[in-house]
């Protein structure tokens, strides 16, 4: 066990070093702040301005001894060495910048209490972060921190720190239409119908009847082939369905009390977790978010409940208040829209902070990598750029074993139209 001697103990520097130590780094360890209860040959890491004999030097910034929120600049430099970055570097310690400040900044999501600039849903631009500026997006650079961190302290008392965790895959499916004309319901399916025919498309109307009368299968019915693949890459699957009400144009989820839609629940939940995707209209709403979870335990088995927000439409620390409230236990909404990478700076799971209510909160965070939509319509890649972005991603996920998560949709992967040929990105993703 090591031990981590402080001269003031805050509830910030108490996450902060949780979560490079414990959360990250998976190290036992017990915070002291009495220099008397030091022992000889105790392993210590000194995260103060006094000097203590043998002991891992990290010099305080002052970060986490504060309550408010600094609108100023974060001075980094860039280093040579494993850990790629120094944010609020130091001088006089033995490893040149407070990584306990800087890990504590960037997981918090300190910027986003800001005030920043948004897109037309109100979220969050990747090229606001500081990870964005200077170049350090695409790293999982906490994890990268901590794993050069252990390797650091190894070397320094001679011995080895091990992995806490294998390197994992979780396919992600966002179901937002379940299905082109299934479980739309009569009215909408009516509608649907009769625009077609006075528009002249007999063949989309001929196509919506058969599937409509089960003759045909639906051309959004992609859950055979993603059972097929999350068996053959023997890889943990979570499906998240959106149960908002109908409302154009965001929230357009099929009929759900369609007996339809409750088999798909019914075979999704044979190889696949089931989670909410609450909707565009829930966001920071709780009367609406309440009834879209009661809608999902009416339709499934679920003991554990799990979301990830639809339009990726998230405010911090808000959503994450509200979910706490009504009993989310774990969130996969980390991540950008409009670009991949590392969000939070992590790849592994975490609980999140609340600045301003200066405590953890009890919902762990799943951080996302990319996602189909960002590859292809916000980066306009191509299948084969695609894939190079997302092996690169992976291998940096291996590199500190942590968990790759890619967000697709059903609608996705039909292989038809713009989606032709991006299966192969998706198997990708899927592949150890």
């Amino acid at each position: 066990m090591l031990k981590v001697f402080v001269e003031n103990k805050s509830n910030r520097l108490l996450y902060a070093i949780d979560l490079v130590l414990g959360q990250v780094g998976g190290i036992d360890y017990e915070v002291v702040d009495e220099a008397g209860s030091l022992g000889a040959n105790d392993k210590v890491i000194n995260y103060s301005g006094r000097k203590i004999e043998g002991a891992y030097q990290i010099h305080p910034y002052g970060l986490l001894h504060e309550r408010d929120i600094r609108n100023n600049d974060i001075p980094f430099e860039y280093r040579s060495d494993d850990y790629l970055v120094s944010i609020f570097p130091t001088e006089f310690d033995d490893l040149g910048f407070d990584l306990f400040s800087a890990s504590f900044f960037i997981a918090s999501r300190y910027e986003e209490y800001r005030k920043f600039e948004t897109d037309e849903h109100g979220r969050y631009l990747s090229k606001n972060s500081l990870q964005s500026k200077i170049g350090i997006l695409k790293r999982p650079i906490i994890n990268l921190w901590v794993k050069a961190l252990k390797k650091r302290l190894g070397e320094f008392w001679h011995v080895t720190f091990p992995e806490t965790r294998p390197f994992k895959i979780i396919n992600t499916i966002d179901v937002d239409v379940a299905f082109a004309y299934k479980a739309k319901g009569a009215i909408r399916g009516a509608g649907g119908l009769g625009k077609e025919l006075l528009s002249g498309d007999f063949s989309g109307a001929k196509k919506r009847f058969v599937t409509m009368s089960s003759k045909e299968k639906d051309p959004l019915d992609t859950y055979d082939y993603i059972k097929e693949k999350v068996d053959q890459k023997e890889v943990e699957s979570i499906f998240f369905l959106l149960l908002g009400d109908y409302r154009k144009p965001y929230d357009t989820s099929n009929d759900f009390s369609s007996d339809a839609y409750k088999d798909l629940v019914q075979r999704l939940e044979t190889f696949s977790r089931i989670g909410i995707h609450p909707s565009y209209a829930s966001y920071l709403n709780e009367h609406k978010l309440s009834k879209e979870i009661d809608r999902l335990k009416a339709l499934t088995n679920v003991d554990e409940l799990i979301a990830r927000k639809h339009f990726l439409k998230l405010s911090v620390p808000d959503s994450y208040r509200l979910m706490e409230k009504l009993g989310v236990t774990a969130d996969y909404t980390m991540g950008y829209a409009d670009q991949v990478g590392f969000r939070a700076g992590l790849c592994t799971p975490y609980k999140p902070y609340d600045i301003l209510l200066d405590r953890e909160l009890n919902i762990t965070i799943h951080p996302f990598v990319y996602m189909d939509g960002t590859l292809r319509e916000y980066l306009n890649l191509s299948v084969e750029e695609a894939s190079i972005q997302v092996e690169f991603l992976k291998k940096e996920v291996q590199k500190v074993e942590g968990e790759f998560i890619g967000i697709w949709h059903n609608t996705s992967l039909t292989d038809q139209g713009d989606w032709k040929g991006w299966r192969s990105v998706y198997e990708l993703g899927l592949t150890k």
